[in-house]
């Protein structure tokens, strides 16, 4: 048994949303009882681990609802950089994304990337991190290298393989068979469920039809979620358009995909006059990558959609490990949009950032917010603010003047795995190491500069 004391707590109703000094009792990996210090009583705390947080805020974990955790091997590179690649966001993908990384890359790469990722991410405040591991030809095992990674992390994770038809439909059902040995396996060896598998799709303009129906069909079957990028860039709605007539959107509807089970990524280019209410008709999730949006340019529209009632959430794409730089980035984007101050307030920022994921991803029962019963995902934030922090000011800290800085304390499952901004549970600077020597070994596959 584990005792969070004198903390300022977040709470999602009842007290203004914060408990000014209280305690949260965790028992086994869940939240037992939260109320304020008056009420602890001495029974109450006999034989537990006291984790005294005075001068701490105590959040529930962040939820990143998409990225490529893989991808911290070429992280740095200067993709811009290279003579036959124009920056333009689909020449990217083709050229580099593609050919340089995602043919290139192997389990091993897989495993050290993911690993050193999902422990920069819990440092960052992640409790949980819904992720997509591509590498076409790193099939069979890369989704269970990936997922490996995640399990030793420590942190909460829903995992899948990008299942494309871009290199050959062979490869296009290797990948299904790779997403759905490893939802078997983890209902099988995970019954607790810290580590899920769902059914991960491409995009529209690298999948047919009939894959994208398999793929449904199997979700279906297996009561697992769907997830797949849409609309990121003009090319995937132009696309969509040339082949079928048809809007991305509109073009899956009519093949059945639609569904509550379904998360869409990006959906930078979407119709935000009709799109919206097909997501809202069949509770459809989106989650919003404002950084990694931004850096190609892309400036993605979430207010008709959050307007129109569907659930929106962040994901950080690999192209952050800050989810508090995610959430300033989506609200400077769409004030800056609508020339309109009050747009997306704090509040609303930091529940796209917790409970908005945990829907995503339906988990809302269990993570998400700070609740007695629901799983103890908690972060203890360092409160250094110069004015005093109370109901009024306390979710305008969190989100716009804290950073990874102020994590200080993490618990996922129960379990504490963050302390003093310290990792606890392996040595974050050799798991670094590694995943330099990992990446020096495949920049030297693609010919690239080593040191």
């Amino acid at each position: 048994m584990k005792l969070i004391k004198n903390a300022m707590i977040v709470v999602p109703e009842g007290h203004n949303g914060l408990i000014r000094n209280g305690y949260i009792r965790i028992d086994g990996n869940r939240i037992a009882e939260i109320d304020t210090m008056d009420k602890l009583t001495p029974e109450k705390q006999a034989g537990a681990e006291i984790i005294d947080a005075k001068g701490k805020i105590a959040i529930p974990g962040f939820v990143s609802t998409h990225s490529h955790l893989y991808s911290a091997v070429v992280r740095s590179l200067p993709h811009a950089g290279y003579d036959d690649v124009d920056f333009s966001f689909v020449s990217w993908m083709d050229r580099f994304w593609f050919k340089m990384l995602e043919d290139k890359v192997n389990p091993k790469d897989v495993y050290a990337g993911t690993l050193i990722n999902c422990i920069e991410n819990i440092k960052h405040g992640y409790t949980t991190t819904s992720d997509t591991t591509e590498g076409s030809y790193a099939l069979p095992g890369a989704l269970f290298e990936a997922g490996r990674a995640a399990k030793e992390s420590g942190i909460r994770g829903v995992m899948s393989f990008e299942t494309t038809g871009r290199i050959s439909p062979e490869n296009a059902k290797l990948g299904l068979k790779e997403n759905i040995d490893f939802i078997e396996h983890c209902r099988k060896n995970d019954p607790d469920g810290r580590i899920q598998g769902v059914i991960g799709v491409h995009t529209t303009y690298t999948c047919s039809g009939d894959l994208i129906q398999e793929c449904r069909a199997e979700a279906t079957r297996l009561k697992a979620g769907l997830q797949m990028h849409l609309a990121d860039d003009r090319w995937h709605s132009f696309d969509s358009t040339l082949k079928y007539g048809k809007r991305c959107l509109k073009w899956l509807e009519d093949l059945g995909f639609l569904g509550p089970d379904v998360l869409f990524f990006h959906c930078s280019y979407m119709n935000e006059l009709l799109d919206p209410e097909i997501m809202k008709h069949y509770g459809c999730n989106i989650s919003h990558q404002p950084v990694s949006n931004a850096s190609f340019g892309f400036w993605p529209n979430m207010i008709p959609f959050i307007k129109a009632g569907v659930n929106v959430s962040l994901g950080t794409d690999g192209q952050t490990q800050s989810m508090f730089e995610n959430m300033r980035a989506a609200q400077m984007i769409h004030r800056i949009r609508y020339e309109e101050l009050e747009l997306l307030p704090d509040k609303q920022m930091f529940e796209m950032a917790t409970i908005n994921g945990a829907r995503s991803l339906h988990m809302e029962n269990q993570i998400g917010t700070l609740e007695v019963g629901k799983k103890a995902d908690i972060v203890l934030l360092k409160n250094n603010s110069p004015v005093p922090v109370f109901e009024n000011n306390v979710m305008n800290f969190v989100v716009t003047v804290a950073d990874a800085a102020h994590v200080d304390t993490v618990i996922i499952d129960g379990n504490k795995v963050v302390e003093g901004g310290e990792y606890l549970l392996m040595d974050e600077e050799e798991v670094r190491a590694k995943c330099q020597e990992q990446a020096v070994d495949f920049w030297k596959r693609n010919n690239w500069p080593t040191p």
